[in-house]
């Protein structure tokens, strides 16, 4: 299939080769000459132009076609008695048209073709005997030169314009390197600032949990928030570089749409709280529950354009509308995102592509940034194959669109409510209450989709009055009023309470009183919100519990698992945190001994290690396959890897896994793939006490997690019995680079489980780095591959991430046998090694 950028020339190239051909045709017929040599012109002219509309075959195929037909014309032409001193003029116009195309080869052929025609008519039809006048040589000679100027002239132009070409590919070749320089410079550069950034906000945690001033306490805060901006856009860069670097690749897995909502809603809930901007979440309740794609990269262009909304608004509001159409591979996520900011003109829309391109560049520009969002979100998109496109005015807002192709993996209804033919809604909000027209657009439009999604019976009041009819004319079931509405009359809601169920849509730090009836939504507005409280589902729709729709916790009683591992660290936390979930599990340290398992009882589930010695993941996955002529063919198995590169489930999928989870165990990640992995009746919920009521005295992680407020560092020390306070030990892991807060995460929140990995690490580091350093001694690359591969995550379970880091560089090197790199920085992480084993031995919770 030929190139977009070929199209002009080829026209141009079609057109020439139909002019010439209409030309013989013409002098054909008029000089009667060979007329079985006119279809020959028209069936050549006619496949041309197909070939150039329907744009079939290669560019090759193309040109050749054309050159041979222009070839056999200038043939023909030349060899009748009549065209002798007019073949000159005809071998010109061809050799102008061949010095369009990148070929030397034509111009040659174009010239011999004129020497055989100059010998047959001087040797076969005798032209030479009528031409000997001085007057025809000098006309011949003239010809001759011209035609021998003409090749010359035509080569030297494709000779310059293939220099040309070739200096621009040079060019282009050396821009290109110098953006993955580039990209890989910011790599580089992301890494080493991300350690020191991580220490900066471990610390300011820990500073935070003494007995400080409030002045001083506000000083660390500060210090903290611009830490975490920092560490945003230092993520921001290593997503940019790996799409520079070509190495996105796009998953495909089930995910509820719902879910990925509240994600975006809770992490973008703060920002727009702060502005006092309306926040609407519109969702077509008939968008099928549970589908096909990729999840997180999904969420990461709604955070990117979200934010970038609320950044660019001042007053008014951020409406995100998802809505879909059918298609023959499922559907397409119709996503749109409207607001009320500043917007942009046309030459800023042409622009905004462009990497780090800011509208306002200026030293005075009032919002933040390095330009990488929309760049980052157009890869996003191109790697699951969708496509945005931005409108806007200058001060009018902007609109932006995306489309997504998604699979269909569940055709049910994402929102659903009971006995919908009895619900009769009504919803009061004063219009004028709102100083921009969007956004009572954006409440309208919510509402009328609620209403025609879930099939109910929906109703809108925009005055009291109108409330006070639609009360007397309809048995209405809900009502839904804005937080100023009800305080401008809490007496006549309290009392209406009593018979229907009024909802007040309020900011956070709105406060009902004890004995009100009514519920309270929580902004920032959301579909799914106004569903549950129609199926009563909650009492109270608090901002907690709109973050935690859908990812309800469980357990897993009954499902019996094995653990492989070669190492030791590594089973101990997969046992805590799988363990957690009421499930009995089974370790062992290697592929060989879990195929013995496997033979000789039954297991639910198999957690395997991708990177073992020995019998490495793949080839105890084939093993097990095998056991008992394939009775564990269907069994769930597993990859435990830190290797989390983009792409990584598919490649695992290709070598017979059935799902991976990243190494170190997260939690939500875990959940994720316990649910999909394991049969519907051994997810066992753990029920989500209501408003009011106390919560049993065990409570499952992922229940904390959700619920209750997050672990804090000062948290393990206090329960392994640290009596003198302080945060001290931990702030001295810090400065080695350990970020206690991420070792905490991984360890479920449970300070005492950390302080036992912390300590196990420290216990295991001398004979680990004997048995990195003997194998760095033997040069034996592949399995000192593999030791480092699993110092990386038990490294970074404890939260050394620097460590991790640069076990994670030698493990590469080591994988490609790169001697060089190895040997420069083999010592330089055993060091750092050691430093952090010594820094965890003397702690005072492990020397008293």
């Amino acid at each position: 299939m030929r190139e977009e950028g070929q199209t002009s020339k080829h026209l141009l190239l079609a057109s020439v080769v139909t002019m010439v051909g209409m030309m013989l045709l013409l002098i054909t017929v008029a000089f009667s000459w060979e007329l079985w040599m006119v279809p020959i012109f028209l069936i050549g002219n006619a496949m041309v132009w197909v070939l150039h509309i329907g744009r079939i075959g290669s560019e090759q195929f193309y040109e050749n076609l054309c050159i041979g037909l222009l070839l056999i014309g200038f043939f023909f032409f030349g060899v009748h008695s009549v065209s002798l001193y007019d073949i000159p003029a005809v071998a010109c116009i061809v050799l102008l048209i061949f010095s369009m195309l990148d070929k030397k080869l034509p111009l040659y052929m174009v010239a011999g073709l004129y020497v055989m025609q100059l010998l047959y008519h001087y040797l076969i039809l005798h032209n030479g005997d009528h031409s000997t006048s001085i007057q025809n040589l000098i006309r011949l000679a003239l010809g001759a030169t011209v035609v021998v100027g003409a090749v010359l002239i035509a080569r030297q132009r494709i000779n310059r314009r293939m220099e040309d070409k070739r200096r621009h590919r040079n060019t282009f070749a050396q821009l290109e390197a110098a953006k993955r320089q580039n990209a890989e410079f910011l790599s580089n550069v992301s890494h080493e600032f991300r350690t020191p950034v991580n220490m900066v906000l471990g610390l300011s945690e820990v500073a935070l949990e003494k007995e400080i001033s409030p002045e001083i306490r506000a000083d660390i805060q500060s210090i903290l928030m611009a830490g975490k901006r920092l560490s945003n856009q230092i993520n921001k860069i290593l997503d940019y570089t790996e799409i520079v670097e070509g190495t996105l690749t796009s998953a495909r897995e089930e995910y509820m749409i719902t879910s990925v909502l509240n994600d975006v809603m809770t992490t973008t809930a703060m920002q727009s709280s702060k502005r006092h901007l309306e926040m609407v979440f519109d969702i077509d309740p008939r968008i099928p529950a549970v589908l096909i794609g990729d999840a997180e990269k999904i969420s990461h262009v709604l955070k990117i354009f979200l934010e970038n909304s609320i950044k660019f608004t001042d007053e008014g509001g951020v409406n995100i509308c998802i809505e879909y159409r059918r298609e023959s591979y499922g559907l397409n996520l119709l996503i749109d995102i409207y607001d009320t900011g500043i917007g942009m003109t046309d030459a800023q829309i042409a622009q905004m592509y462009d990497d780090f391109y800011q509208a306002d560049s200026s030293s005075s520009r009032f919002v933040g940034g390095l330009g990488l969002g929309i760049p980052i979100a157009r890869g996003l998109l191109q790697a699951m194959g969708g496509f945005m496109h931005c409108e806007s005015t200058d001060q009018q807002g902007m609109q932006t669109h995306i489309t997504i192709p998604q699979g269909v993996a569940d055709e049910t209804p994402s929102m659903t409510v009971d006995n919908a033919g009895r619900l009769c809604i009504a919803c009061y909000f004063r219009p004028e209450r709102y100083s921009c027209d969007a956004v009572r657009g954006y409440y309208d439009k919510l509402i009328l989709h609620l209403v025609e999604g879930l099939g109910i019976e929906g109703y809108q009041a925009h005055n009291f009055e109108g409330l006070l009819k639609l009360q007397n004319s309809h048995a209405l079931t809900h009502v839904f009023i804005a937080q100023s509405e009800y305080e401008e009359n809490r007496a006549y809601y309290e009392e209406l309470a009593g018979t229907i169920q009024v909802a007040v849509i309020a900011e956070r730090e709105f406060a009902l009183d004890r004995d009100s009836r009514l519920l309270v939504l929580r902004k920032p507005f959301f579909a799914l919100s106004v569903a549950n409280i129609l199926n009563g589902n909650i009492k109270e729709n608090n901002f907690e519990e709109t973050q935690a729709a859908g990812r309800r916790p469980f357990t897993c009683e009954g499902v019996r698992v094995l653990v492989v591992d070669d190492e030791e660290m590594n089973l101990v936390v997969a046992k805590g945190v799988l363990g957690s979930y009421g499930i009995k599990v089974d370790t062992c340290l290697s592929g060989r001994e879990a195929v013995r398992r496997c033979a000789e009882g039954s297991y639910d589930v198999i957690f395997l290690d991708h990177m073992m010695p020995g019998f490495d993941g793949v080839e105890t996955l084939k093993r097990i396959r095998e056991i008992d002529n394939g009775a564990y063919q269907d069994l769930p198995v597993i990859a435990l890897t830190a290797n989390t590169i983009s792409g990584a489930r598919e490649m695992f999928r290709d070598e017979g896994f059935t799902e991976f989870v990243p190494k170190p165990i997260e939690r939500p990640v875990l959940e994720r793939v316990l649910r999909r992995v394991l049969p519907k009746n051994y997810i066992q919920p753990i029920p989500i006490p209501a408003a009011g009521e106390e919560q049993d005295s065990i409570a499952h992680p992922a229940f904390q997690e959700v619920h209750s407020e997050p672990c804090q560092d000062i948290a393990p020390v206090e329960e392994a019995g640290q009596e003198d306070g302080g945060s001290e030990p931990y702030a001295a892991l810090a400065q080695k680079g350990i970020d206690v807060q991420i070792g905490l995460d991984y360890c479920g929140g449970d300070g005492a489980f950390y302080l036992e990995m912390l300590q196990m690490f420290s216990s295991q580091g001398r004979e680990k780095q004997e048995e990195i350093a003997a194998l760095y001694e033997a040069a034996n690359w592949g399995d000192y591959a593999i030791k480092v591969h699993a110092l990386k995550s038990t490294s970074l379970t404890i939260g050394a991430q620097e460590l991790s880091g640069q076990a994670k560089l030698l493990e590469q090197a080591g994988k490609r046998e790169d001697v060089a790199y190895i040997q420069e920085n083999h010592q330089q992480m055993l060091r750092l090694y050691q430093e952090v084993c010594e820094s965890i031995a003397g702690l005072s919770v492990f020397s008293e």
